[in-house]
């Protein structure tokens, strides 16, 4: 398996270079649900992937309609950490051209948000909301 800070599989299952933020960790107690609920404010075509413990999750988030605005991992027998990585495309839905990690930063306790390539930094291009229960 390789390395999930420095190369990752993009959303098509294609080796990509990431950056030093396109992945944010988080620690997801046992037997908890995890909801994730995405917007999405660039007309890029943005996507999320997910690891458990390093282990790419089947499913994932995105703006174009592959892919759902939510997704709900079921619980986990012991404490897991949960990884999400941020893509983008440089158009809006297009299979032709290549996924590009995107810049990630926590926004508080449970909003985890990514800015793809356009240089503003406005970290609003893809946010994901992060919630669980038991």
């Amino acid at each position: 398996m390789l390395p999930i800070m420095s190369y990752n599989i993009d959303p098509e299952g294609n080796v990509s270079v990431l950056g030093d933020t396109s992945a944010i960790t988080v620690i997801i107690p046992a037997e908890q649900t995890v909801l994730l609920f995405a917007s999405f404010e660039g007309g890029w075509e943005q996507a999320a992937v997910f690891f458990i413990n390093g282990e790419r999750f089947e499913n994932q988030i995105g703006s174009f309609l592959l892919r759902s605005n939510s997704l709900s991992i079921p619980p986990q027998p012991a404490q897991y950490e949960l990884t999400l990585v941020g893509w983008h495309k440089r158009t809006s839905a297009d299979p032709k051209l290549p996924w590009i990690a995107s810049r990630g930063r926590r926004i508080g306790p449970v909003v985890f948000a990514w800015d793809d390539s356009a240089e503003d930094e406005d970290y609003r291009d893809m946010r994901i909301k992060l919630l669980t229960s038991s």
